[in-house]
């Protein structure tokens, strides 16, 4: 193998790319439920036991005796609720789009946990601090995709620039006629979801599950919007 083929060759800032507004497509269609994505974000972000960043649903359909797994995380909403109601001004928006937490400035108030409609911040007890995806911010500034994409064995997870139209990721969202989660709520989220029907929306906000007949590994957050 030459030396220029080894991954942590191209790794640096100079690596970046100018992204105008970030974004993610989920493909529900090519997910096989392998908690790949969940895992390497607890790993990438050191995330305590029992919350997470990016999470797996299980969900029973409803007229089948079969499941279908829905990834689940911050969707980076143009209009973001948990932005709006944060009063210590801890949550702000990048100029590529994606919305951070700015954990020196938050005062553990809580409200962007009960105001975000896809059960996607939680507390970090540990660090005191409210937390939730970034998009892997330090990945993305120095050339790497999130951990979440690049350790998916099933190619669902795909990242990319939605302003430019020439991003793979644009046209992976028109071939699967991808859609938002929650598109109704008006936030807005820069997050796409392939395969994705209606009825998910009311089961995917209750944790992380990976059998619904093993209640014994059933992590539920308290602080998820039925």
């Amino acid at each position: 193998m030459a030396k220029s083929d080894l991954p942590w060759e191209n790794v640096g800032p100079e690596f970046k790319k100018n992204y105008g507004k970030v974004g993610m497509l989920l493909d529900l269609n090519r997910c096989v439920g392998c908690h790949s994505c969940s895992v390497s974000c607890k790993t990438e972000h050191e995330v305590p036991l029992g919350v997470f960043r990016m999470r797996v649903r299980y969900l029973e359909r409803p007229k089948a005796k079969t499941l279908a797994f829905a990834p689940m995380l911050c969707m980076h909403c143009e209009d973001a609720p948990c932005q709006k109601a944060c009063p210590s001004k801890a949550i702000s928006r990048l100029d590529d789009g994606r919305v951070i937490v700015e954990e020196s400035k938050c005062d553990l108030e809580e409200e962007c946990v009960s105001a975000c409609p896809y059960g996607a911040i939680f507390i970090n007890e540990e660090k005191e601090v409210a937390e939730k995806c970034d998009f892997c911010f330090h990945r993305t500034e120095v050339g790497l995709e999130p951990a979440c994409v690049a350790t998916c064995p099933s190619g669902a997870l795909q990242f990319g620039d939605l302003e430019n139209e020439t991003d793979p990721l644009n046209e992976a969202i028109k071939r699967t006629d991808a859609k938002p989660w929650k598109e109704e709520a008006g936030t807005k989220p820069r997050v796409y979801y392939a395969g994705h029907e209606k009825w998910m929306e009311a089961m995917a906000n209750t944790g992380v599950q990976l059998d619904p007949e093993d209640a014994d590994i059933t992590y539920e957050q308290n602080n998820l919007q039925k």
